[in-house]
């Protein structure tokens, strides 16, 4: 049963019990319920957000972004620079509004995490996971048309040089390449939790509360037994409260909330809400001779890896014109002149695999980050602004812009020589993004390594886990949607273990 703003008694506490309550259902959320549901538990999952589908997209991305957006999209880290975090507040979570990418997690990030943190995970044990969750949400590799002509240039440049540019595979069926993959797909292809894992799971005995705010979880001594909600309407409005008792309680309220929860619910422990990695992001515009259209075709199409080692990854980026638009240099005549020629822009992103790591503090109704690039990383991103660069400047570019305020324009191969050699401060990357937020409740061997075990467990508890992004105990290097999916399933795997006992 899905409860929405109609169906809770309001100026009433509104009761109910499962044997699990999952808060969040985003990619650790619905996975976690879907899995217990259809072993025969009962799940209620609570969601702060509205339960949104192709009905309520409009292809205006300012439209969806008030209403999927956690703030609308205007969270942003404290630091130099401020980097933006956008994050779901909806059914499904992040999936809903990220570009459909898919990795499985690097076999050498597993080891560093069982060789540092005593992590008690083997990539070989994790195949069959990652092969069920790919299978769930149709993990594929799409053609090249629909990937796009930024995608078909980039690799142009990339051949050129003697670099592999690769198609991402996605988590799609029947795309047809709408480009509106962070704002709602209006095609229904992207198989994002609340088009895969949440239907799945309401299948089962499983109750979806929307709209409805985890707000505390209460203990008695080591065991969780209930969480403390309450039901608000779309103006920020109080109309309800919710009490779910349960024998099992799971947060899967993501990287930037997890922390707040169980730091207001009485957990202590020193990792709890520190390690905040995001994998700092940006992007290269190049003005090229032909026609690109590039909001044709779906938002991030192809990789180029060559550079991981130096802890680069570049993949396709592009957004709605209304949005690409707005970072475009120049003013008045010039700026006009150029989105004048907005079908002949290409656009390709820049990832780093960080090494800088920060911090979420707050509480659940006004949380905040710290996170300050260290300069290791500002260089990073500045390298891997240079290599995209000379892949558009080897695919014919006219004219290349980047987020760099000392070096905004780029004409010549000399131009992007000076720009490797230069040393950059953070104040001149003032454009930065980020996507993937992990770490605030990391996984360890034990309590003094990190907030919760190898399943999940969080320590000095006998019943609440964490499934999301917020247990990834590092930085992956690639997009983390398949790393959480698969963790939530082995997640779920055990704690059917404990109920059954």
């Amino acid at each position: 049963m899905i409860y929405t703003l109609n169906n809770y008694k309001t100026n009433y506490k509104n009761n109910f019990d499962a044997d699990v309550c999952i808060i969040g259902s985003g990619a650790g959320g619905a996975v976690t319920a879907y899995e217990l549901a259809s072993m025969g538990y009962s799940v209620v999952v609570v969601e702060e957000g509205g339960y949104y589908t192709t009905k309520d997209y409009d292809g205006k991305p300012l439209n969806n972004m008030k209403t999927m957006w956690r703030g609308a999209g205007s969270t942003v880290s404290f630091g130099i620079p401020p980097i933006s975090i956008p994050a779901g507040k909806c059914v499904g979570g992040t999936t809903a509004i990220n570009s459909a990418t898919c990795f499985r997690t690097p076999e050498h990030i597993i080891k560093q995490w069982k060789e540092n943190l005593r992590v008690d995970i083997h990539y070989k044990n994790l195949e069959p996971y990652f092969e069920r969750v790919e299978k769930i949400i149709n993990v594929t590799e799409l053609p090249w048309d629909v990937l796009g002509n930024c995608a078909k240039i980039v690799k142009r440049g990339a051949d050129a040089l003697g670099l592999h540019c690769k198609p991402l595979k996605h988590n799609v069926i029947n795309c047809k390449g709408c480009g509106t993959c962070q704002f709602g797909c209006v095609e229904g292809a992207k198989q994002s939790a609340e088009v895969s894992y949440i239907p799945l799971a309401l299948k089962y005995n499983t109750t979806l509360l929307t709209h409805c705010k985890a707000e505390k979880i209460h203990f008695k001594g080591m065991k969780a037994h209930s969480v403390e909600c309450r039901v608000y309407d779309d103006k920020g409005k109080s109309v309800a409260s919710c009490t779910i008792e349960a024998k099992i309680i799971v947060s899967a309220c993501g990287t930037m909330i997890t922390p707040l929860l169980l730091k207001k619910s009485g957990i202590n422990n020193k990792h709890l809400g520190k390690h905040l990695q995001i994998h700092p992001c940006s992007r290269v515009v190049a003005l090229m001779e032909e026609e690109v259209n590039g909001w044709a075709g779906v938002s991030q199409g192809a990789y180029i890896d060559d550079y991981a080692d130096e802890g680069i990854m570049l993949e396709g980026i592009f957004v709605h014109p209304s949005i690409l638009s707005a970072s475009l240099p120049g003013a008045g005549r010039e700026f006009f002149e150029l989105t004048q020629q907005f079908s002949h822009v290409a656009a390709f992103g820049v990832m780093v695999h960080d090494t800088t790591e920060g911090a979420v503090f707050g509480n659940m109704h006004t949380s905040f980050s710290w996170y300050m690039m260290n300069m290791k990383d500002i260089q990073t991103l500045k390298n891997g602004i240079a290599y995209l660069s000379e892949i558009f400047m080897a695919a014919g570019s006219k004219k290349i812009f980047t987020p760099i305020s000392s070096s905004p324009v780029i004409s010549s191969y000399d131009d992007i020589e000076k720009l490797k050699k230069s040393y950059l401060k953070r104040s001149h990357i003032p454009e930065v993004f980020a996507f993937h937020p992990l770490g605030t409740c990391r996984m360890g061997g034990d309590s003094n390594c990190g907030v919760v075990d190898s399943f999940g467990k969080c320590f000095n508890t006998d019943n609440l886990y964490v499934a999301d992004g917020s247990i990834v105990p590092t930085s992956l290097g690639v997009n983390p949607q398949i790393t959480i999916m698969t963790l939530a399933t082995r997640i779920a795997e055990k704690i059917a273990e404990q109920l059954r006992k």
